[in-house]
Protein backbone atom coordinates (compact mmCIF):
# COMPACT_ATOMS: atom_id res chain seq x y z
CA UNK A 1 0.00 0.00 0.00
CA UNK A 2 2.64 2.39 0.57
CA UNK A 3 5.04 1.69 -2.57
CA UNK A 4 1.27 2.01 -4.75
CA UNK A 5 0.53 5.17 -2.98
CA UNK A 6 3.85 7.03 -4.16
CA UNK A 7 3.89 5.38 -7.52
CA UNK A 8 -0.07 6.72 -7.98
CA UNK A 9 0.65 10.01 -7.35
CA UNK A 10 4.29 10.00 -9.48
CA UNK A 11 2.01 8.86 -12.00
CA UNK A 12 -0.51 11.38 -11.54
CA UNK A 13 2.36 14.24 -11.77
CA UNK A 14 3.95 12.94 -14.45
CA UNK A 15 -0.15 12.70 -16.71
CA UNK A 16 -0.16 16.65 -15.74
CA UNK A 17 2.70 17.46 -16.96
CA UNK A 18 2.34 15.37 -20.38
CA UNK A 19 -1.11 17.10 -20.44
CA UNK A 20 -0.13 20.45 -20.10
CA UNK A 21 2.69 20.14 -22.63
CA UNK A 22 0.71 18.12 -24.99
CA UNK A 23 -1.93 21.12 -24.39
CA UNK A 24 0.96 23.91 -25.87
CA UNK A 25 1.78 21.65 -28.26
CA UNK A 26 -1.96 21.53 -29.44
CA UNK A 27 -2.62 25.23 -29.41
CA UNK A 28 0.24 26.60 -30.94
CA UNK A 29 3.22 25.18 -32.93
CA UNK A 30 5.60 24.33 -30.63
CA UNK A 31 7.81 21.29 -30.45
CA UNK A 32 7.65 18.83 -27.40
CA UNK A 33 9.39 15.93 -26.29
CA UNK A 34 8.71 12.96 -27.96
CA UNK A 35 8.00 10.81 -25.50
CA UNK A 36 5.35 13.19 -24.25
CA UNK A 37 3.42 12.35 -27.26
CA UNK A 38 4.44 8.76 -26.53
CA UNK A 39 3.44 8.71 -22.89
CA UNK A 40 -0.24 8.28 -24.02
CA UNK A 41 -1.52 10.30 -21.10
CA UNK A 42 -4.47 12.39 -22.64
CA UNK A 43 -4.62 16.27 -23.39
CA UNK A 44 -4.89 18.32 -20.93
CA UNK A 45 -6.31 22.41 -22.16
CA UNK A 46 -6.87 24.40 -18.46
CA UNK A 47 -6.81 27.37 -17.32
CA UNK A 48 -3.14 27.48 -17.09
CA UNK A 49 -2.47 26.29 -20.64
CA UNK A 50 -4.54 28.65 -22.03
CA UNK A 51 -2.41 31.23 -20.32
CA UNK A 52 1.05 30.50 -21.19
CA UNK A 53 -0.20 29.76 -24.81
CA UNK A 54 -1.40 33.21 -24.84
CA UNK A 55 2.12 34.15 -23.32
CA UNK A 56 4.02 32.82 -25.76
CA UNK A 57 2.21 33.79 -28.70
CA UNK A 58 1.99 38.09 -27.28
CA UNK A 59 5.76 37.66 -26.43
CA UNK A 60 6.84 36.61 -30.05
CA UNK A 61 4.24 38.85 -31.62
CA UNK A 62 5.15 41.84 -29.74
CA UNK A 63 9.22 41.00 -29.90
CA UNK A 64 8.64 40.77 -33.57
CA UNK A 65 7.01 43.79 -34.42
CA UNK A 66 9.80 45.50 -32.25
CA UNK A 67 12.17 44.13 -34.35
CA UNK A 68 10.42 45.02 -37.46
CA UNK A 69 10.94 49.01 -35.76
CA UNK A 70 14.19 48.26 -34.67
CA UNK A 71 16.25 46.73 -37.71
CA UNK A 72 13.90 47.54 -40.58
CA UNK A 73 12.10 51.32 -39.42
CA UNK A 74 12.18 51.32 -43.47
CA UNK A 75 9.54 48.29 -43.36
CA UNK A 76 5.94 49.37 -45.08
CA UNK A 77 3.24 49.16 -42.57
CA UNK A 78 1.34 46.98 -44.66
CA UNK A 79 3.77 44.60 -45.09
CA UNK A 80 4.60 44.52 -41.42
CA UNK A 81 1.10 43.90 -40.87
CA UNK A 82 1.06 41.35 -43.37
CA UNK A 83 4.14 39.63 -41.72
CA UNK A 84 2.66 39.77 -38.20
CA UNK A 85 -0.49 38.68 -39.63
CA UNK A 86 1.15 35.46 -41.05
CA UNK A 87 3.18 34.62 -37.80
CA UNK A 88 -0.31 34.95 -35.89
CA UNK A 89 -1.86 32.34 -37.81
CA UNK A 90 1.32 30.33 -38.27
CA UNK A 91 1.76 29.79 -34.73
CA UNK A 92 -1.68 28.59 -33.69
CA UNK A 93 -1.67 26.78 -36.94
CA UNK A 94 -5.25 27.84 -37.92
CA UNK A 95 -6.83 25.86 -35.50
CA UNK A 96 -8.99 29.05 -33.95
CA UNK A 97 -9.73 30.18 -37.57
CA UNK A 98 -11.06 26.45 -38.17
CA UNK A 99 -13.28 26.95 -35.39
CA UNK A 100 -14.01 29.75 -36.28
CA UNK A 101 -15.28 28.82 -39.87
CA UNK A 102 -16.72 25.65 -38.51
CA UNK A 103 -18.68 27.25 -35.40
CA UNK A 104 -20.65 29.95 -37.98
CA UNK A 105 -20.84 27.32 -40.73
CA UNK A 106 -22.98 25.01 -38.40
CA UNK A 107 -24.26 28.46 -36.48
CA UNK A 108 -25.91 29.95 -40.68
CA UNK A 109 -25.97 27.10 -42.90
CA UNK A 110 -29.92 26.53 -43.34
CA UNK A 111 -29.31 22.74 -42.63
CA UNK A 112 -30.64 20.38 -39.84
CA UNK A 113 -29.12 20.15 -36.60
CA UNK A 114 -27.80 16.50 -38.10
CA UNK A 115 -26.31 17.93 -40.86
CA UNK A 116 -24.69 20.61 -38.38
CA UNK A 117 -23.32 17.51 -36.42
CA UNK A 118 -21.48 16.68 -39.85
CA UNK A 119 -20.22 19.45 -40.77
CA UNK A 120 -18.48 19.97 -37.58
CA UNK A 121 -16.35 17.14 -38.23
CA UNK A 122 -16.15 17.77 -42.13
CA UNK A 123 -12.65 19.07 -42.71
CA UNK A 124 -13.69 20.17 -46.06
CA UNK A 125 -15.72 24.40 -45.96
CA UNK A 126 -18.43 25.81 -47.47
CA UNK A 127 -19.36 29.44 -47.89
CA UNK A 128 -20.44 30.62 -45.10
CA UNK A 129 -17.45 29.00 -43.17
CA UNK A 130 -15.25 30.75 -46.37
CA UNK A 131 -16.92 33.75 -45.78
CA UNK A 132 -16.14 33.77 -42.12
CA UNK A 133 -12.31 33.14 -42.62
CA UNK A 134 -11.99 36.05 -44.97
CA UNK A 135 -14.13 38.66 -42.81
CA UNK A 136 -11.87 37.37 -38.79
CA UNK A 137 -8.47 37.67 -41.45
CA UNK A 138 -9.04 41.13 -42.78
CA UNK A 139 -10.46 41.95 -39.62
CA UNK A 140 -7.47 41.15 -37.26
CA UNK A 141 -5.25 42.25 -40.05
CA UNK A 142 -7.07 45.72 -40.23
CA UNK A 143 -6.53 45.59 -36.17
CA UNK A 144 -2.90 44.91 -36.33
CA UNK A 145 -2.59 47.60 -39.11
CA UNK A 146 -4.70 50.84 -36.89
CA UNK A 147 -4.04 49.24 -32.81
CA UNK A 148 -1.85 52.02 -30.63
CA UNK A 149 -0.09 51.58 -28.55
CA UNK A 150 0.86 48.75 -30.73
CA UNK A 151 3.31 46.41 -28.32
CA UNK A 152 0.64 45.73 -25.41
CA UNK A 153 -1.92 45.47 -27.49
CA UNK A 154 0.07 42.48 -29.73
CA UNK A 155 1.41 41.04 -26.61
CA UNK A 156 -2.31 41.16 -24.51
CA UNK A 157 -4.75 40.27 -26.85
CA UNK A 158 -3.82 36.74 -27.03
CA UNK A 159 -3.12 36.74 -23.73
CA UNK A 160 -6.59 38.04 -22.58
CA UNK A 161 -8.53 36.48 -25.42
CA UNK A 162 -7.33 32.81 -23.59
CA UNK A 163 -6.89 33.60 -20.22
CA UNK A 164 -11.01 35.42 -19.99
CA UNK A 165 -12.25 31.86 -21.93
CA UNK A 166 -12.27 29.13 -19.07
CA UNK A 167 -14.56 32.07 -17.35
CA UNK A 168 -16.77 32.30 -20.43
CA UNK A 169 -16.94 28.97 -20.56
CA UNK A 170 -18.19 28.56 -17.14
CA UNK A 171 -20.86 31.47 -17.47
CA UNK A 172 -21.97 30.01 -20.76
CA UNK A 173 -22.30 26.43 -19.54
CA UNK A 174 -25.04 27.83 -17.06
CA UNK A 175 -27.19 28.57 -20.01
CA UNK A 176 -25.73 25.87 -22.81
CA UNK A 177 -24.77 22.35 -22.77
CA UNK A 178 -21.26 21.15 -23.30
CA UNK A 179 -20.67 19.37 -26.86
CA UNK A 180 -19.47 15.68 -27.67
CA UNK A 181 -16.08 17.06 -28.61
CA UNK A 182 -13.36 16.37 -26.05
CA UNK A 183 -11.34 19.86 -25.87
CA UNK A 184 -15.07 21.32 -25.72
CA UNK A 185 -15.69 19.57 -22.50
CA UNK A 186 -12.02 20.00 -21.56
CA UNK A 187 -12.46 23.80 -21.52
CA UNK A 188 -15.74 23.56 -19.71
CA UNK A 189 -14.19 21.51 -16.72
CA UNK A 190 -11.43 23.79 -15.96
CA UNK A 191 -11.18 24.39 -12.24
CA UNK A 192 -13.09 27.12 -11.10
CA UNK A 193 -10.96 28.68 -8.92
CA UNK A 194 -7.92 28.33 -11.11
CA UNK A 195 -10.09 30.21 -14.04
CA UNK A 196 -10.95 33.05 -11.76
CA UNK A 197 -7.50 33.31 -10.95
CA UNK A 198 -6.47 32.95 -14.65
CA UNK A 199 -8.93 35.71 -15.46
CA UNK A 200 -8.06 37.82 -13.01
CA UNK A 201 -4.00 37.78 -13.71
CA UNK A 202 -5.26 38.50 -17.36
CA UNK A 203 -7.20 41.83 -16.21
CA UNK A 204 -4.30 42.63 -13.79
CA UNK A 205 -1.79 42.11 -16.29
CA UNK A 206 -3.92 44.46 -19.25
CA UNK A 207 -3.60 47.11 -16.26
CA UNK A 208 -0.43 46.79 -15.31
CA UNK A 209 0.72 46.85 -18.88
CA UNK A 210 -1.56 49.83 -20.39
CA UNK A 211 -3.09 51.01 -17.45
CA UNK A 212 -7.22 52.23 -16.79
CA UNK A 213 -7.30 52.29 -21.45
CA UNK A 214 -6.22 48.71 -21.38
CA UNK A 215 -8.24 47.66 -18.73
CA UNK A 216 -11.08 48.70 -20.39
CA UNK A 217 -10.29 47.35 -23.50
CA UNK A 218 -10.15 44.23 -21.40
CA UNK A 219 -13.70 44.26 -20.31
CA UNK A 220 -14.69 44.92 -24.22
CA UNK A 221 -12.96 42.06 -24.19
CA UNK A 222 -14.93 39.94 -21.60
CA UNK A 223 -18.42 41.07 -22.42
CA UNK A 224 -17.80 40.29 -26.25
CA UNK A 225 -16.69 36.90 -25.97
CA UNK A 226 -20.07 35.99 -23.52
CA UNK A 227 -22.26 37.84 -25.96
CA UNK A 228 -20.78 36.29 -28.73
CA UNK A 229 -21.12 33.16 -27.44
CA UNK A 230 -24.91 33.71 -26.24
CA UNK A 231 -25.19 34.79 -29.61
CA UNK A 232 -23.89 31.61 -31.76
CA UNK A 233 -24.05 28.29 -28.72
CA UNK A 234 -28.32 28.13 -29.75
CA UNK A 235 -27.54 27.78 -33.77
CA UNK A 236 -24.70 25.28 -32.69
CA UNK A 237 -25.01 21.75 -30.86
CA UNK A 238 -23.73 23.03 -27.86
CA UNK A 239 -20.07 24.27 -26.38
CA UNK A 240 -17.09 22.90 -28.40
CA UNK A 241 -13.70 23.36 -29.21
CA UNK A 242 -14.84 24.92 -32.24
CA UNK A 243 -16.80 27.40 -30.36
CA UNK A 244 -13.72 28.10 -28.40
CA UNK A 245 -11.22 28.88 -30.69
CA UNK A 246 -13.97 31.09 -32.39
CA UNK A 247 -14.32 33.11 -28.89
CA UNK A 248 -10.70 33.35 -28.92
CA UNK A 249 -9.71 34.68 -32.53
CA UNK A 250 -13.50 37.33 -31.27
CA UNK A 251 -11.71 38.10 -27.79
CA UNK A 252 -8.62 39.16 -30.09
CA UNK A 253 -9.89 40.70 -32.85
CA UNK A 254 -12.35 42.79 -30.09
CA UNK A 255 -9.39 43.98 -28.32
CA UNK A 256 -7.25 44.77 -31.60
CA UNK A 257 -10.54 46.91 -32.92
CA UNK A 258 -11.14 48.50 -29.50
CA UNK A 259 -7.52 50.13 -29.30
CA UNK A 260 -7.50 51.26 -32.99
CA UNK A 261 -9.86 53.63 -32.14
Amino acid sequence: MSSSSPERENRGIREKVAGFLLGIAFLTRLPVPRFVHLSGFPLRITPATLLVAGLLLGSLLALLSWTFFRFLPSLPLPIDTLLLLGVWVAFTGGIHLDGVADTLECAYAPVSRDEKRRIRKDPRKGVFGILALIFFVLAKGTGIFLAHPRLPVLFLAPVLSRSFLPLVARFLAGKFPGGEGALGRSVLEGGGGSAFAVCGLGALGALLVGGERLLAGAGVVFLGMILLGRHVLPKVDGFSGDVAGFLVESGEILLILALSL
